[in-house]
C-alpha cells in the first residue's frame, strides 16, 4: 500500500479540529495529530518562533531546513502507512519547501481548507489573538514580516481587526501559491474543501474517498462540532465593522498568488532575494 501523508494549507479557526476528528474516526490504520504542542514538542514536532521568523523574513535558510529535516525524516522512517498532522502552523514555516523526504516515501496530500472569511475574522477578534507578538510569531503570521505575498499596510490601518484579516488574505494566497509550486510534482496532491462542505456527509465522504478511505455516505462517522467560539467580547457595532471590512476587502487569492509566482518570486528565497526571474 502506498504511504500517505496529509497536511492542511489553512488559517486557524477554519475547522482543523473537526477535520482531525473526521480522519481519526474514518481513516483506518492512521496516525492522526492536530497541533503537536507541549513543553518538549515546540521546535521538534512544531516550529518554534525562530523558524517562523526566519522563514518569513529571510526564507528557507539552514536553520529552517534543519528543523524540517529532523521532523520529516523521522516521519518517513517510521512504520506509519497513513500519517496526518492537521496543524495550520506547519506550512507557514516552510513545510512545502522541505517536503522531499515524504514525497520520496509516498504521497503527500495538501488540503486547502477554507471557511467564510468573516467568520474566521470574527473568531480571531473575539479571541484577541492578533494583539501581541506572542501569537503572531508562534502560531500565525505577523503583518510586519517582509517575506509575504499580500501588502499588509492597507489592512493595518484598521487596527487589530485589520491585522487579523490581512492574515486571512495572506494564508489563502499562500495556499494558492503552493498549489502552483507543487503542480508539477506527481506525488503531491491538492484537495480543495470548504468547512461548510466537509461538515456535511456528502462532502466528508468525498474528501475521505479522495484520501483513499473506503467509505460511503452511510458509513462515514461524523464528529460533533469542534472548538467553536462560544463567547463574544464585543458588541454588534464591532461585529458590523468586521462584516464591512470583510465585504469591502474581497479575497483575490489566486490572482495575487499567480502574479507573485509568474514574477519569479519564491517564499523560499526570502524578501531580499525575491526578484523577477
Amino acid at each position: 500500500m502506498t504511504r500517505q501523508f496529509v497536511f492542511p494549507l489553512t488559517t486557524g479557526r477554519s475547522g482543523t479540529v473537526f477535520l482531525t476528528e473526521l480522519l481519526r474516526l474514518n481513516w483506518i490504520d492512521a496516525e492522526v495529530h492536530h497541533e503537536r504542542l507541549g513543553y518538549t514538542q515546540i521546535g521538534v514536532e512544531s516550529p518554534d518562533a525562530s523558524h517562523f521568523t526566519f522563514f518569513n523574513s529571510v526564507g528557507n535558510v539552514d536553520h529552517v531546513r534543519r528543523f524540517w529535516a529532523q521532523k520529516l525524516e523521522r516521519i518517513a522512517a517510521s512504520d506509519t502507512v497513513r500519517y496526518a498532522e492537521i496543524s495550520h502552523f506547519l506550512f507557514k514555516a516552510g513545510l512545502v519547501e522541505n517536503i522531499t523526504p515524504l514525497v520520496e516515501a509516498g504521497e503527500v496530500h495538501l488540503i486547502i481548507l477554507t471557511r467564510d472569511p468573516f467568520k474566521i475574522l470574527w473568531s480571531y477578534v473575539n479571541r484577541f489573538e492578533f494583539t501581541n507578538f506572542g501569537y503572531t510569531w508562534l502560531f500565525a503570521l505577523d503583518p510586519r514580516y517582509p517575506n509575504v505575498l499580500v501588502n499588509s499596510a492597507p489592512f493595518m490601518e484598521h487596527g487589530v481587526a485589520g491585522s487579523a484579516f490581512w492574515y486571512v488574505h495572506e494564508v489563502f494566497a499562500r495556499a494558492e501559491y503552493y498549489a502552483m509550486l507543487t503542480a508539477d510534482i506527481p506525488d503531491v496532491h491538492i484537495h480543495r474543501v470548504d468547512l461548510s462542505d466537509v461538515t456535511s456527509l456528502e462532502g466528508a465522504t468525498q474528501l475521505l474517498t479522495a484520501l483513499g478511505a473506503s467509505v460511503t455516505v452511510d458509513s462515514v462517522k461524523m464528529p460533533p462540532r469542534q472548538n467553536a467560539t462560544r463567547q463574544t467580547h464585543f458588541d454588534a457595532k464591532m461585529e458590523r465593522f468586521c462584516q464591512r471590512l470583510a465585504a469591502g476587502t474581497p479575497l483575490l487569492s489566486r490572482s495575487i498568488a499567480e502574479k507573485y509566482f509568474t514574477d519569479g518570486k519564491r517564499l523560499a528565497n526570502g524578501a531580499r532575494s525575491n526578484r523577477k526571474a
